[in-house]
């Protein structure tokens, strides 16, 4: 029985230093890649000098492209020999992630962090923090080399 790995992306440069550990602990365990992307809520969104302006076509052509990027890294890991599936959400990322590992059933989470401090952490926030607290999914976090 192979294990599910649930991977979050934000398409930073970091993200391929996560996906290369996730392939890696795939391979140890005959495990399937789930690579989830959460696009934010004000994608689509933008402020003119008349206020916040809502474009649907907008929202739209970002999706297509952030499930572009997608198929492209799906593509990568399957050619390594890893058996993988996509997911991009919209929504709050932390909830997102940790709602697809209870539905998807995954055993693992493998996630980034780029290691800011408390205080940072505490103002602006850490997508990867905010998992760690509310799954009860196991993680693998990968630090940011600094």
């Amino acid at each position: 029985m192979s294990q599910k790995i649930l991977v979050p992306i934000d398409f930073s440069d970091f993200n391929q230093t996560v996906i290369a550990r996730a392939i890696d602990h795939a391979k140890l365990v005959n495990g399937e890649i789930y690579l989830i992307h959460v696009a934010t809520l004000d994608i689509g969104v933008i402020v003119s000098e008349t206020g916040f302006t809502y474009l649907p076509e907008l929202e739209q052509t970002a999706l297509n492209e952030e499930a572009e990027q997608m198929s492209k890294l799906k593509s990568e890991i399957e050619a390594r020999g890893i058996k993988c599936e996509t997911i991009v959400k919209q929504g709050i990322p932390a909830d997102i992630i940790v709602q697809e590992a209870k539905d998807l059933n995954v055993d693992l989470i493998v996630i980034g962090s780029l290691g800011h401090n408390a205080l940072y952490n505490m103002f602006i926030g850490s997508v990867a923090s905010d998992v760690i607290k509310h799954s009860s999914v196991p993680l693998l976090v990968i630090p940011k080399e600094k």
